[in-house]
């Protein structure tokens, strides 16, 4: 088939040499937002987090788009099966992109909300395939509310290890340091679909400081 103009813009899959340029730009974003309350919810802090996203990537002249609370619908049913928190896109294909979806975790001491990071609205979007369905990465962000990344860290690890069935993960694997990102708020786990070789990339953001872990 001839295909006009640059090839590689209708690639099947996103293009991995983009994917250290995404996590280091919501990294460094992060660094300079404007943080929200405590109490603010997943939706409105992805708004407008996008918001400066955006105007960064412009500034770094990044070749993608970047959307907030993206549909997604059943190829075949056309139905709305769920909106992807924020999705970057990069070339032609309308179902080529790296998605993140965001959670909230450590919302108080009695509420780490790793079993909603973890479930069916969180990392399991990836595995079931609700989300990048026949791609090879995505991404998790852990909006830590009360700033102790260490520990939000460990606790979504053991979770995601009593889970680890269920999620797929690699035999022998679990969460470790991303080689993508020098940051140790960036990790990754390796997932086995079907044949098909899936990377979750976890970014970790302090919502508010943290002793001995400032934001």
């Amino acid at each position: 088939m001839h295909v006009n103009g640059d090839a590689s813009l209708w690639g099947d899959l996103f293009p991995d040499h983009l994917v250290p340029d995404i996590l280091k730009l919501v990294v460094d974003t992060w660094q300079t937002f404007s943080k929200p309350k405590s109490t603010d919810h997943e939706v409105p802090i992805s708004r407008r987090f996008c918001e400066d996203l955006r105007r960064e990537k412009d500034s770094r002249r990044l070749p993608f788009r970047i959307s907030p609370e993206s549909s997604e619908t059943d190829p075949i049913s056309g139905k709305e099966i769920g909106r992807i928190d924020i999705r970057f896109t990069h070339g032609y294909r309308e179902r080529v992109y790296f998605a993140f979806e965001c959670k909230r975790l450590r919302i108080n001491r009695t509420a780490p909300n790793t079993h909603a990071y973890v479930g069916t609205d969180g990392m399991m979007c990836f595995i079931d395939g609700k989300y990048a369905g026949n791609l090879d990465s995505g991404g998790m962000i852990g909006y830590v509310m009360d700033g102790d990344i260490p520990r939000a860290i460990a606790a979504v690890s053991k979770a995601i290890a009593n889970k680890s069935k269920d999620l797929c993960l690699v035999t022998g694997t679990g969460m470790m340091p991303s080689g993508m990102v020098p940051d140790v708020s960036v990790t990754e786990t390796h997932h086995k679909i079907s044949a098909r070789h899936f990377i979750i990339y976890h970014l970790f953001l302090a919502i508010s400081s943290c002793s001995g872990y400032p934001i």
